[in-house]
Parts: structure tokens; C-alpha cells; sequence
């Protein structure tokens, strides 16, 4: 191990490698959230945590970054047009969050990174397409999916996470190799780039990220356009699939590893030459290695396109809270209006893009380099899973990727299996 990759191994569990947690297995199934054990009120002005009253009560998760709450008490104190107190919430963010939206009581505006459909029609959540319809296609097309339910826009896009493949450019040109562009090419790059200790690709110790965005690479998607039945079950996830289990029998796939694919030790310290990661990774990494590229999920089988997947943290406002105009304006003027804190946010206390396109466009860290194309996957390539991929229709694709990788079943039947358990389990 290098000096420089030593200062990835064991690194903290920052914001935004809790949300690739929670995307892994299953959008909107849940929150992940780092933190301590208890709750805590910091905070910006007037406002109580009753969520009622003549102030505005914002809830943040509490990250890892160094300087998100400080930047988050900053933007509520900026805001002229009312009181409003930020409140870092420590602990199982999921949890409180929940409890509040139940009760009606301390939270006017929250952050949330899996809108739920079932919240949503029971009328926890504010619906914002007042305020983000006129400017709703200034927005990366991907960011959208998430916060849309029946049409209506539950929530505004705070900042980005994509998810694809890191490699190392030194490897490839040594072995002669172009960076993979469909599932073949990097089923051979994995082998050709194996050697002694070093394997040459890891998608993860439990394979459910990078499988569930191979579901839009291999030519379908993890629920119908009309999300009234799952898509995930077509030739070419049966092909990519029984490629993976090919590439672990032959020993070119790491599995095992100290670390899971959110956390970028395993490949900075050389365990695999390719591997799956989220945007959050990228300063570490160059950091520990001068030669880190990037790129998207190859196609998969011959309806197979690449993609990059998009995760992301959007703003919501309370339901029952007192102050939905007021909360509603709020957060139209941070997260829609208030360009130079959206960068601030995304890019100052680590590596994110912001969601609205031209803002993206403008920040110098995304002009060059893996930040640039980073940001052009995720606008070009970009895809999100619904709000109506639930925990309940998820968990038989979950489990079908564990029997398939772990016990070696066979892909189409269990994929045809988890399919039909899928579709009983989507709301109709």
C-alpha cells in the first residue's frame, strides 16, 4: 500500500456513500443515514422545533463532510424572507424523519433520498409542482424520475451522485486495452487485467448496485415507462448475468473484499484494476492515484445501451407543517434559485453535480477531466429508478441476485420468478 492510497483505507462513511447504500438495494425502500445516537438542534434564526409557528424548521441527516453544517446554517441565515432553523439531525435520520411527517409535528422542510408513494398519497409530503413545473426542464432529465409520482413533483433536486466505473488508465495502456464499451468488452478486460493478486474488476461484495443498473443497460428498466409492472426481466439481463457468474468461476472477479463498493479502498489499493463506484469517491481516489479514468455501465446483450446511474437527495416540504407557502417558497429560493450555493452544496465539501443542467454547466470542477465526464454521464447517460420501486417489489429482484451469484441459479429462471413475485407487490 502506497502513502497516498493509505489515506483511503478505512475512510469515514460520508453523505453521499450513505446514499449509494440506500440505492443499492432498493430505491425508496429506505434512508441511509451515518451519524451518532442522538438527535440534535443546531441553528439559523427564530423558527422552533414544532414546525409550526412564525419560523421555518429544515431537517438535515447529519454528514460526513467536513463544513455541511456550518454551509447549511450559512444559506437559512442568508434567507430574508422569514426565519429559518436548521436542524442536524443525528442518528437514525429515516426513523425520526418518518415519525415527524406522522405526527405533524417539528419538521417544515426535510431532505429525503427515497420519496415513498405510499407517503406520498397519504399526504406527508407538500406537493411542489407549483413551483418546479415552469422550471422543471432545467433539470437533469434523471433527477426528475425519483420526485415524480402521478405526475406530481414531490421534491426538488439537491445535488447528484452518479454511478459507474472507475479504472485505471496505466493498467489499460500496458495491456493494450480500449475502455469497455459493451459487456464483452469488459468480461475480457476483467481477464486480460488479472494478475497474481490483483482482479481485474469488482462490482461490489454483494453485486445488487451494479446489477440493478444493469437492468437499463441490458435494453429494460426496473419498472414499465407506465410503472405498473416491473422491467427487469429481458435477453440481455439473463446475458449480462450469467456473464458475471462466468467471470467469478473463472476468478477475474474480486469478491470478498475488505470494503464494499462505496468505500473506494479495495481498488485504490489495488485489489482490482476496475471496479464500481459512486461520484463521491472521485477526490479520494485522485488523491491516492494519478491515473483514475472513469466510465459508464457498458451495454449489455444486443437491445443494451450504456448508462450511468443517478442517485440523489431532494428537498421536500411537510405535509402537515403550518408553513407550506412559506416552506415552499424557501426551498424554491435555495434549491432553484440560488445558483452559487446549489455549487457551494455539490462541490465545495466533496464531489457531486448539481441537478439543474446549467449550473452544472458553469462549475469549474466539471469542465475537465473525470469531473466533466462524470457530469456529461450523467446528463447524457443518466437513469433513475421510480418512486414506485419499493422495498416490497425490489426484494425478489434482490433475491434473485443473491441465489444467482451466491448459490449459482440460474438467471432466467430466477429472474422469471422474481418477476411475477415483483409484479403482485406493485401498487397499482
Amino acid at each position: 500500500m502506497t502513502q497516498r492510497s493509505a489515506r483511503i483505507a478505512g475512510g469515514p462513511l460520508t453523505r453521499r456513500r450513505a446514499l449509494g447504500l440506500a440505492g443499492a438495494t432498493a430505491m425508496g425502500a429506505g434512508l441511509a443515514a451515518c451519524g451518532g445516537n442522538s438527535g440534535g438542534l443546531t441553528g439559523g434564526g427564530g423558527g422552533s422545533d414544532s414546525g409550526g409557528g412564525g419560523g421555518i424548521s429544515q431537517w438535515y441527516h447529519q454528514y460526513g463532510e467536513d463544513g455541511t453544517q456550518d454551509a447549511a446554517k450559512k444559506y437559512a441565515a442568508a434567507y430574508d424572507k422569514g426565519d429559518v432553523t436548521v436542524n442536524w439531525v443525528m442518528g437514525d435520520y429515516a426513523a425520526k424523519l418518518s415519525t415527524s411527517l406522522l405526527s405533524g409535528k417539528g419538521v417544515d422542510v426535510f431532505e429525503n433520498n427515497a420519496i415513498a408513494v405510499d407517503q406520498a398519497k397519504q399526504g406527508r409530503y407538500a406537493d411542489l409542482s407549483t413551483i418546479m413545473e415552469p422550471v422543471k426542464d432545467t433539470f437533469n432529465p434523471a433527477s426528475l424520475n425519483a420526485v415524480t409520482i402521478d405526475g406530481k413533483i414531490w421534491g426538488v433536486p439537491m445535488i447528484l451522485d452518479p454511478q459507474h466505473f472507475y479504472y485505471r488508465k496505466s493498467l489499460f495502456e500496458k495491456a493494450g486495452i480500449d475502455v469497455p464499451e459493451t459487456m464483452d468488452d469488459l468480461v475480457d478486460a476483467a481477464k486480460e487485467l488479472t494478475t497474481g493478486k490483483q482482479k481485474g474488476l469488482f462490482l461490489g461484495n454483494n453485486f445488487d448496485a451494479t446489477c440493478w443498473t444493469m437492468t437499463w443497460a441490458a435494453g429494460g428498466s426496473p419498472m414499465s415507462e407506465a410503472r405498473d409492472a416491473v422491467g427487469y426481466n429481458t435477453p440481455g439481463m439473463v446475458e449480462g448475468l450469467t456473464a458475471i457468474q462466468q467471470m467469478k468461476s473463472d476468478g477475474t472477479l474480486l469478491t470478498g473484499a475488505p470494503s464494499d463498493w462505496t468505500d473506494p479502498a479495495a481498488f485504490a489499493t489495488g485489489l482490482s484494476a476496475i471496479t464500481w463506484g459512486g461520484c463521491w469517491e472521485l477526490p479520494q481516489l485522485e488523491d491516492a492515484l494519478d491515473d483514475v479514468g472513469v466510465f459508464p455501465h457498458p451495454a449489455v446483450g444486443s437491445e443494451g445501451k450504456q448508462v450511468a446511474m443517478v442517485g440523489s437527495w431532494n428537498e421536500q416540504v411537510a405535509g402537515a407543517s403550518k408553513n407550506i407557502e412559506a416552506a415552499s417558497e424557501f426551498v424554491k429560493w435555495l434549491w432553484i434559485d440560488q445558483t452559487e450555493s446549489q455549487t457551494d452544496w455539490a462541490l465545495s465539501y466533496g464531489f457531486h453535480i448539481p441537478p439543474i443542467t446549467s449550473v452544472a454547466d458553469k462549475a469549474e470542477a466539471l469542465k475537465s477531466g473525470n469531473g466533466k465526464e462524470i457530469a456529461t454521464m450523467a446528463q447524457e447517460m443518466g437513469v433513475s429508478g421510480p418512486p414506485e420501486w419499493t422495498g416490497a417489489v425490489a426484494t425478489p429482484f434482490n433475491d434473485a441476485i443473491s441465489a444467482i451469484m451466491k448459490k449459482g441459479s440460474d438467471p432466467a429462471e430466477a429472474l422469471s420468478k422474481a418477476e411475477e413475485a415483483s409484479n403482485k407487490a406493485v401498487t397499482k
